[in-house]
């Protein structure tokens, strides 16, 4: 595992909190990774977003989305080209482990 995002958190600026608080959860960031992508696997092609994993972790969204959109660079989490209505009233990113057609067409 390196030492860079996406494999651990990532912090933004220079100031030291961020960077502080980025490698104090760093140890526990594999464990946290596996579980995110477990909780999205049963959802199958048609995905789910961060905010309907959320009750399955017993996390709040905001503490999914890193994940995901780590899981996603690291090829193991597709965004889907459909979004949805999040639990704030916004359209987000779905997210499937299969990767979708559109995408294997692209390639």
């Amino acid at each position: 595992m390196t030492d860079k995002y996406p494999n651990m958190p990532g912090w933004k600026g220079n100031k030291s909190t961020g960077r502080n608080a980025a490698l104090a959860v760093a140890k526990d960031i594999t464990g946290r990774i596996r579980q995110v992508r477990e909780a999205f696997a049963p959802h199958g092609r048609s995905g789910a977003t961060c905010d309907d994993i959320s009750p399955d972790l017993n996390l709040p969204p905001y503490l999914i989305r890193p994940r995901a959109t780590g899981l996603e660079k690291l090829g193991k989490l597709y965004a889907l080209p459909e979004k949805r209505m999040g639990q704030m009233g916004h359209k987000v990113t779905v997210y499937s482990v299969i990767k979708p057609l559109a995408l294997d067409d692209a390639a």
